[in-house]
């Protein structure tokens, strides 16, 4: 069986078609070159899409939670609680949890992962329809009934011997000393109703001067928190320092669009984009011609 032959066209221009075939090389090598870098671009920008943090921690980074689990916090702010909690678990964040009363406990090491919390959200689910109970704040005024607290809505490890009077200076003084021992990225998270005792209104003075003075940055989510307990820390850190409602909704998106909030990957586009292009100019370019002699 005779094989299958080729059509072609005679030509005496077999130098410049030499000529030709090393230019077309040339730009093959050089294509190929450029396609190889814009890969190599597309990976190392692949890895650097990871999940945005919330913006609870300095930098978007992670730090030291500090959870006040006093009796004065009560049902009716456990869903500031949970929200707080639930975003965190929602993200890559690498977090330590301090939970504090009258005393401080550090329950989670610094670097655990945000995932880490969830367990500890259903202690923190209201009852329904949960009375607001006020308390005496810093002035001793009533703050509403004289309603017994309500417990958890479901008994905790804490319920009944960890919560007691505030003092939020010991859960500050144990994240700071956490920091202190890790060597972790100074940022810390309070979360509180900031219904301090009076008779640690100095201390807690004196801890929010020492983090000024080391440089840890303090954010605060206030749990409905009233003026005269917002005082002095709107004095010492500025009201800069406390999360405000936006920024609260904001980071809880995270769960409640059961996804991870990200930046559009508008770098690893432009890099797909210069792929394509050098593929098409790959075909338009370098076109291949064959010959042979005669």
């Amino acid at each position: 069986m005779s094989g299958v032959r080729r059509s072609g066209l005679p030509t005496s221009a077999v130098r410049e078609l030499e000529q030709t075939a090393r230019r077309t090389l040339v730009r093959h090598v050089g294509l190929a070159l450029c396609a190889v870098a814009v890969l190599a671009a597309a990976l190392l920008l692949s890895t650097r899409l990871g999940a945005r943090p919330t913006s609870y921690f300095a930098s978007g980074g992670g730090g030291v939670i500090v959870l006040d689990l006093s009796t004065s916090v009560e049902p009716a702010k456990y869903r500031r609680i949970q929200r707080v909690l639930r975003s965190l678990a929602q993200t890559s964040t690498r977090v330590g949890l301090v939970v504090f009363s009258d005393d401080a406990y550090e329950m989670l090491t610094p670097g655990t992962r945000g995932d880490e919390l969830r367990p500890l959200l259903p202690f923190f689910e209201p009852p329904p329809a949960a009375p607001i109970v006020r308390r005496s704040g810093r002035s001793g005024r009533s703050r509403g009934g004289s309603q017994e607290l309500p417990s958890f809505g479901r008994a905790s490890p804490w319920t009944g011997t960890f919560r007691g009077g505030t003092k939020i200076s010991a859960g500050l003084g144990e994240a700071r000393r956490v920091i202190e021992r890790d060597g972790i990225q100074p940022s810390v998270l309070l979360i509180s109703d900031l219904d301090d005792s009076a008779l640690d209104t100095e201390r807690l003075t004196q801890e929010l001067i020492r983090y000024e003075a080391d440089g840890i940055d303090l954010r605060v989510v206030p749990l409905f928190a009233f003026n005269e307990d917002r005082d002095l820390f709107e004095q010492l850190l500025g009201e800069e320092a406390f999360v405000q409602n936006r920024e609260l909704l904001g980071n809880s998106a995270i769960e409640e669009r059961q996804t991870l909030v990200g930046s559009f990957p508008s770098a690893l586009v432009v890099a797909a984009a210069a792929l394509l292009a050098l593929l098409a100019l790959n075909e338009r370019l370098c076109g291949r011609v064959s010959w042979r002699r005669a």
